[in-house]
């Protein structure tokens, strides 16, 4: 093959992944996935000899949204549903974890609830289908395999549908786990659930018991205190910070985008 003819080599990552980023001739490396993996593909660029192969990553992330009691309930559920489940949640940028103020809380959890019943689970080539299913029916029981950890330290959990009325193997049911703590979300589960912890105090601890899990992607921020908005945002260790909107969908080539921390290595 022609070398200036080569642009595209398909093939799962462990193998035709792994021998790209082994070719001397490389000059640089752009990786969208998982942390681990963006870990082994640095160690394996920093063992090489010859001159240093910069490395963009761009990993996943507990993605947060913070809701204060003078957020518009009926905005921040149409934006939890779009952020969390839309695309079945297999986006790096997706809600993972929905920190509701304790004064509202419940009336927002009830019109999320509403709103996900409201969501059609099926084909992607269906036009009624909100929620197609996962890549392959391997993640989706990866998906299931952490969801039943996860669930054992819930206090409360609301799925749209049983299992039983899902298309096939490789769907998974919109679902949100209430817990206690934001501690409590261990790991990303690349799926359509969310966790969701209930607050009150002040927002500057739970901006900070964000930034302790690690990762930085994207952060939402839900609000009608302009001021706010802002001291939280400059708070947070996050590369996108999205007030009063969903949290996915930013316009490639136009917007910035990119994480820190555990979430990659910013642009």
């Amino acid at each position: 093959v022609p070398a200036d003819a080569l642009q595209l080599l398909c093939g799962p990552g462990q193998t035709v992944g792994a021998a790209l980023v082994a070719q001397p001739q490389i000059a640089g490396v752009v990786f969208t996935g998982s942390t681990p993996v963006a870990k082994l593909i640095e160690r394996a660029l920093a063992a090489q000899d010859g001159p240093i192969v910069p490395l963009i990553a761009e990993t996943g992330g507990i993605n947060a949204m913070l809701v204060d009691s003078s957020a518009l309930p009926e905005q921040v559920t149409d934006a939890v549903v779009q952020s969390a489940f839309r695309s079945a949640a297999q986006r790096c940028s997706a809600l993972r974890l929905l920190c509701l103020h304790e004064a509202i809380a419940d009336e927002v959890l009830t019109m999320i609830r509403g709103a996900m019943a409201e969501l059609h689970v099926g084909q992607p080539a269906d036009w009624r289908t909100d929620v197609g299913p996962l890549i392959d029916s391997a993640a989706a029981d990866h998906v299931r395999a952490q969801l039943a950890q996860a669930q054992t330290r819930a206090r409360q959990s609301y799925a749209s549908f049983p299992d039983t009325a899902l298309p096939g193997p490789a769907w998974v049911a919109p679902q949100w786990l209430l817990i206690d703590h934001v501690a409590d979300v261990r790991e990303e589960i690349f799926g359509p659930v969310l966790h969701v912890v209930r607050w009150q105090g002040e927002p500057d601890a739970v901006i900070e018991q964000i930034n302790a899990l690690g990762y930085g992607l994207t952060l939402g921020l839900q609000t009608r205190i302009d001021s706010r908005a802002q001291a939280l945002a400059q708070l947070a260790r996050a590369g996108n910070v999205y007030v009063n909107r969903n949290m996915i969908g930013a316009v490639v080539g136009v917007q910035p985008f990119g994480g820190e921390g555990l979430s990659g290595t910013g642009p």
